[in-house]
């Protein structure tokens, strides 16, 4: 990894400063010249549910969730899963218990292109037509400048290591057939624009790969800095590899790296290293193989932990850590914990996530916060803690939540966050008999593909509002009725009050139409169906 060709000299530095000064700007921090701009590190997980780790296990109800169906991949003892869950992320747990975890924290959409276009813009990403994953494949529009763009604007060594899935996809390249297996992460190597690829939206450096999921060994979708190229060995231990590189390599420059793990993302059928496999014994090796493949991803993180540790950094290093989505239905129990719902569903367990900060003296330790809070809240958060200005042509939906996170205000900065796009059913309960019939012949044990009746693009149209205590969803299904459900009394959004409280319908249901209502439409889903998405909300 060479850095030296990518770093801004100090004269571009001036230049960016009096273009951001130039700017009508929002969200700032004030800083002074003696302060010491604190590095950034975004750890994004792919599908990790809030009962796959130790954060939301304290609030399980054994008897509710024994009453739920469990796909027979991953079918075991509940105690044991529980146990592996517990131990699975002990670094995660640990910035947890020196940071704050916040517990009613949602991502911008149930599906991951969506959500990390949320991230990286700090925009609903309704707002420029990303309804879906098949709108993602379009990529986020260039005329929009991406959280590191503004980083590196400002002096920041910039790095995007794992998953990018803001990129145009133009064409999925296959491999050669004798390296092709019945695993789409083997056989595609998805191909995006040169104008779209990470290292011309902001990152000096790019370890990546464009969309979906990747193979867990011998990657053929990774790209250095656009460049197709070998990556041979276990992924996960791959992208922790890269990351601690750039950060010996970024010398006295802050750093804002994302370090997007490929893990949990289905399917697992290859195992982890042994050392990873041995640390569980569930009764059942799937999950075995589950727990091993994120507890691979938090050894990694650890690593990185010791090295700012070691450099005398890590006080001045601001840490995320979230996942994309919830987990989906294949995957092994406690999968979302008590939340409703699953990957691609609006739900809570669709769209609220693990969610850490840490930031030693400036986050107290130990804090456990109900607040809502948004992951399109990260873009100005982070940028707050640096100090640096947001364009007001930016358009950011998100909020500084550093108060929030430092315990000053309970008070959440959102009095609604917002969902639009298909229901997808693709990663639910409801799609099981695909799901067991695609890893039997994924795994070579049967001969007959499964036939997939919920593909995302053919899901039709549903919507979600929150407040702090309210969730109102719809979902089109001829009835034309909307559901509301009281977050803070029923998590498990169990029982519909929708007759009990018409005036809290009809507020809710009238916020959502004045923010849909002037929506652009999606650049490629439901272009018969999205339509749904405001006419629903009349009235």
């Amino acid at each position: 990894m060479n850095l030296s060709s990518t770093k801004k000299t100090v004269i571009a530095s001036f230049v960016a400063a009096a273009c951001m000064a130039s700017s009508a700007v929002v969200n700032a921090a004030p800083t002074t010249a003696a302060a010491k701009q604190p590095n950034v590190l975004l750890v994004v997980m792919d599908d990790l549910g809030t009962g796959q780790l130790d954060f939301a296990l304290d609030s399980l109800n054994k008897k509710t969730l024994a009453e739920r169906p469990v796909p027979v991949r991953y079918q075991g003892d509940f105690d044991k899963m529980v146990d592996a869950a517990k131990r699975a992320m002990p670094t995660v747990a640990s910035l947890a218990q020196q940071g704050v975890k916040m517990t009613n924290a949602f991502v911008a959409h149930p599906v991951c292109g969506p959500s990390r276009a949320g991230i990286f813009t700090g925009r609903y990403p309704t707002s420029f037509g990303t309804y879906s994953n098949d709108d993602a494949l379009q990529g986020v529009p260039l005329d929009i400048k991406l959280l590191p763009a503004l980083f590196q604007e400002n002096g920041y060594n910039t790095a995007n290591i794992g998953k990018w899935h803001n990129a145009k996809i133009s064409s999925k390249n296959a491999v050669a057939d004798n390296n092709k297996t019945r695993d789409y992460h083997d056989n595609q190597i998805p191909v995006t624009p040169t104008e779209y690829s990470p290292e011309n939206r902001g990152f000096d450096y790019s370890y990546s790969f464009y969309a979906s999921g990747a193979a867990l060994w011998d990657s053929p979708a990774i790209y250095q800095n656009g460049k197709n190229i070998p990556a041979p060995g276990y992924l996960t231990h791959n992208l922790t590899n890269e990351t601690l590189q750039f950060i010996e390599q970024s010398g006295d420059k802050p750093f804002f790296i994302n370090l997007a793990f490929s893990v949990p993302h289905i399917p697992l059928e290859e195992a982890s290293p042994a050392k990873y496999m041995e640390r569980f014994n569930t009764g059942n090796v799937e999950a075995d193989k589950y727990f091993a493949a994120i507890n691979a991803a938090d050894e990694g993180l650890g690593q990185i932990v010791e090295l700012l540790k070691k450099k005398g950094e890590l006080d001045n290093t601001l840490i995320f850590f979230l996942s994309d989505n919830g987990a989906v239905h294949e995957s092994p129990m406690p999968m979302n914990g008590m939340d409703r719902g699953y990957k691609g569903q609006m739900y809570n367990g669709g769209v609220r996530v693990p969610f850490v900060a840490y930031w030693p003296k400036h986050i107290p330790a130990g804090g456990t916060n109900n607040t809502l809070i948004s992951a399109l809240d990260i873009l100005p958060t982070a940028l707050s803690a640096a100090g640096i200005a947001i364009p007001e042509e930016m358009k950011v939906d998100g909020k500084n939540i550093l108060p929030v996170l430092e315990g000053k205000t309970t008070q959440s900065p959102h009095q609604y966050i917002y969902w639009a796009g298909p229901g997808a059913k693709h990663y639910s309960e409801e799609n099981d008999a695909f799901w067991h019939g695609y890893w039997k012949w994924i795994t070579y044990e049967s001969n007959d593909i499964p036939k997939n009746p919920n593909l995302e693009k053919l899901s039709k149209g549903s919507w979600a509002i929150r407040d702090q205590d309210w969730a109102l969803y719809f979902y089109d299904d001829g009835t034309n009725k909307v559901k509301l459900f009281n977050d803070k009394l029923d998590p498990s959004e169990s029982k519909d009050l929708a007759q009990q409280y018409p005036q809290k319908v009809k507020q809710m249901k009238q916020a959502f139409y004045e923010w849909i209502k002037d929506k652009p439409k999606p650049v490629a889903w439901g272009q018969d169906r999205y339509q749904v998405l405001t006419e629903s909300a009349k009235g």
